[in-house]
């Protein structure tokens, strides 16, 4: 497990509360044998501890360090894990919407020494997707990112595993938690800075919520749509992008009070071949499909030539949600990987 956030501590309770199903289900007891952070230092245990019983400690980070050994930096946790028997590395650290930097290189060294990797971080699927997918394809392992987007939200596998040959051709979607959370607040009245520390409180907010304000979080999120959904191959530069920082609090209590809320909205098409997106405020007319999600609601509308339009709402989420979405990624990398299983602990890093 490399990261120890918000998503990294919402995490090792929830494999504690399923950990019957796992065993049950898959067979399976998840073992972790390295927590690696870059402010606490990174430590491997050569055995392991099993997940529910870190979860039932205090701090569990504390308590895995003073049971495992330090080494001096992500490189050697990845290498070295993968030596002492992990056989997946979770990405959780936080975002660089510059380069995507360093998770990127900590997602291709894992996936170069022959680990499965789970991330929730929007920097490399945004600025790497295809090529980590060419080297998970090339070293026989798994890349899985559902928690990039919408939590826990299943949109990359319900199109993976449900909707074959649906034929999506574009996009519209409320895809940043924050954004949505403040303008809501300050249409009820709220500071720009309340509404921030109340996402901030809440858990959902980037590390630098302007982040989040400024847009960066979902045009990464926006990039990783085109690109996974779309067939694309946009960089996050390409994508384009004004934040909330210059709406004023006046004019988002006026589109409110006439029905036409200010949301910061991500859309993606793909038209004669050419594929565009962008993330722009706009306001929202009463009937328009986003208009669903109120407060801090993500919704995402998909265009099919198939199926027409879908439309999936996660109400209100919380950093609950995108623990389940790693949750669900590792459960998925399990049953895909099922007939290779020989042994009751899967450990993970």
């Amino acid at each position: 497990m490399l990261g120890y956030g918000h998503v990294a501590q919402a995490l090792l309770p929830l494999l504690a509360s399923r950990s019957q199903w796992l065993a049950s289900e898959l067979g399976i007891r998840p073992v972790i044998n390295g927590i690696g952070t870059r402010s606490r230092g990174y430590y491997l245990h050569p055995e392991g501890i099993d997940a529910a019983q870190l979860a039932r400690q205090p701090d569990p980070l504390q308590s895995f360090s003073e049971q495992a050994s330090r080494v001096d930096t992500a490189s050697t946790f990845i290498a070295a894990g993968k030596a002492a028997g992990a056989q997946i590395l979770l990405e959780l650290t936080t975002l660089n919407p510059r380069d995507g930097q360093p998770a990127l290189m900590h997602v291709q060294s894992a996936l170069g020494s022959g680990l499965d990797v789970i991330t929730a971080n929007k920097g490399p699927v945004a600025f790497a997707l295809s090529e980590l997918q060419s080297l998970a394809r090339a070293r026989h392992v798994q890349f899985r990112y559902e928690s990039t987007v919408m939590d826990g939200l299943p949109i990359f596998n319900l199109v993976q595993f449900s909707l074959p040959a649906v034929d999506i051709t574009g996009f519209r979607a409320l895809l940043n938690t924050t954004s949505s959370l403040v303008l809501s607040m300050i249409e009820q009245g709220y500071s720009l800075e309340e509404g921030i520390h109340r996402a901030q409180e809440l858990g959902v907010a980037e590390a630098d919520p302007w982040y989040d304000l400024d847009g960066w979080d979902a045009v990464m999120k926006t990039t990783i749509l085109a690109n996974a959904l779309l067939d694309g191959q946009l960089t996050p530069q390409q994508v384009t992008r004004e934040g909330i920082r210059n709406v004023s609090p006046d004019d988002i209590r006026a589109a409110a009070r006439v029905g036409t809320p200010i949301r910061l909205v991500s859309q993606g098409s793909r038209n004669n071949g050419v594929l565009t997106a962008e993330v722009r405020p706009r306001p929202l007319s009463q009937d328009d499909i986003l208009h669903t999600g109120k407060g801090a609601t993500s919704v995402i509308a998909l265009e099919t030539a198939a199926m027409g339009t879908i439309t999936l709402v996660e109400h209100e989420p919380l950093v609950l949600q995108t623990a389940y979405g790693v949750l669900s990624d590792l459960i998925t990398v399990l049953r895909q990987r099922q007939p290779k299983i020989n042994t009751i602990e899967q450990k993970l890093i």
